[in-house]
């Protein structure tokens, strides 16, 4: 076909151009280390925004212990189905199971009756129910004011997780929510101030915590799943 040379590239070789074009516009030194850098750059490829990728606030220990919760085999609990859909594969190959409970008839029931978010009473009834390790919101602010707010009181009855995904999107509620797990000290997070994020970027920053475990463990990497 005519005038389409150079437009058509094996799926590997756009891959490896997008991961250079990435790395010379995301400043390196604006991550304390090199895990961090390496995963803000799979946020920049899953969204196509290098911005996005500069608003990232890490706590220290949320790669190691986010890691952690995966190899000690703890289930996740993630916001909304899209979510649970992007990294599903990837959590069965590592035998963990992903927990989604916004459309339970019981939370949907009974979350109309409180006249609070589905989202919101899935996070305080999943809580409740079992230990998980990570805890990834990528769109829904009122999961995660509920995740902080339960972690921050310690209430009896309910588990707190070892790590937290916070990537809401949305002009309302999300950046300010975002800006109160920056001060979460019991928990470590991943978050960013901005009112982007969404599902792209919680299931990148959820698949290369997965990864990393996978490689560890010696699992082949194919082509598409960095990202």
């Amino acid at each position: 076909m005519s005038g389409n040379s150079g437009i058509l590239k094996s799926p590997q070789e756009i891959e490896r151009e997008s991961y250079d074009i990435i790395r010379k516009l995301l400043p390196k030194d604006i991550f304390g280390k090199e895990d961090e850098y390496e995963l803000a750059v799979r946020i920049a490829h899953a969204t196509a925004d290098i911005e996005i990728a500069k608003t990232l606030v890490f706590h220290p220990l949320f790669i190691s212990e986010s890691q952690k919760a995966v190899e000690e085999g703890l289930p996740i609990l993630v916001d909304v189905q899209m979510v649970m859909c992007g990294i599903k594969n990837y959590a069965l190959d590592l035998n963990l199971d992903v927990v989604c409970n916004i459309s339970s008839p019981d939370v949907v029931e009974e979350a109309k009756k409180l006249g609070i978010t589905r989202a919101a009473l899935a996070a305080r009834k999943s809580l409740k129910e079992r230990q998980f390790g990570l805890v990834v919101c990528g769109n829904s602010p009122t999961f995660l004011y509920e995740v902080i707010r339960i972690v921050n009181n310690e209430e009896d009855g309910f588990f707190l997780p070892k790590a937290i995904i916070g990537l809401p999107v949305g002009f309302v509620s999300a950046e300010n929510v975002k800006r109160e797990l920056t001060k979460v000290e019991k928990v470590p997070f991943l978050t960013n101030l901005s009112p982007k994020g969404g599902t792209p970027t919680a299931v990148s920053s959820t698949i290369f915590i997965l990864n990393k475990v996978r490689a560890k463990r010696g699992k082949e990497l194919k082509y598409g799943q960095h990202t």
